[in-house]
């Protein structure tokens, strides 16, 4: 297993959706990630580098007053976005 490719899996996995809401939370960027990483047999890399790298692409978090962080203008798309939204809401089956 080797290192992901964090702009392979953005450009794989994201597109930039101003009018998207609500806003993806960081465990469902993390959950799609996962996927990804499974489905490609890579190896995660550490959140922190996933974050540096999302910024890097422009993409800026929010922290909410929930005190999660949350990421505006993206949609989920592609085969790990399935996965992830399957697995994680087993009643969609």
């Amino acid at each position: 297993m080797s290192i992901p490719n964090y702009t392979r899996f953005l450009s794989e996995c994201f597109v930039q959706d101003s009018e998207r809401q609500p806003a993806l939370r960081e465990d469902e960027i993390y959950g799609v990630y996962i996927s990804w990483c499974m489905l490609n047999a890579e190896q995660p890399g550490p959140t922190t580098s996933l974050w540096t790298a999302m910024h890097h692409s422009g993409h800026t978090k929010q922290r909410r007053d929930t005190g999660r962080h949350e990421w505006p203008g993206l949609t989920m798309k592609g085969p790990a976005a399935v996965d992830y939204i399957l697995s994680s809401q087993p009643s969609l089956l």
